[in-house]
């Protein structure tokens, strides 16, 4: 009786593990949760370009769409492309600069990453 109580408290905790692994990997690498929602803006809402959320700092796009739907939502909010770097976007706004990362998500979505959080808190303030 008492093997049997260890074995089950063995697999509780392996499954608490497993399940902490799980949301950490999500929230920390992919952002899956606001990926998703993101995704589904796209395909259900009518969007060509979606902000994702104010803690991810991305916006996402259809692979198909052009880079410049995204430079063109970046300038409706004030912001203003200087230099292309590969896969980074540098723009300015008020003398600050920001970096935005492209990235492609799972070969039919843009991620484009803001790696300034400023950025989305001058959104907030607007």
């Amino acid at each position: 009786m008492k093997k049997n109580n260890t074995w089950k408290k063995i697999f509780k905790i392996a499954v608490a593990v497993m399940a902490i692994a799980t949301l950490a990997k999500m929230y920390y690498e992919a952002k899956l949760l606001d990926l998703t929602i993101g995704i589904f803006n796209l395909e259900f809402g009518g969007k060509n370009i979606h902000r994702v959320s104010c803690k991810s700092l991305m916006y996402i796009m259809r692979n198909t769409e052009p880079d410049q739907l995204f430079t063109e939502e970046m300038k409706m909010n004030g912001w203003k492309l200087t230099d292309v770097y590969g896969r980074g976007h540098l723009f300015e706004k008020d003398g600050e600069e920001i970096l935005v990362i492209a990235r492609e998500h799972m070969g039919r979505y843009k991620v484009f990453e803001i790696q300034n959080k400023h950025y989305f808190l001058s959104l907030e303030e607007a």
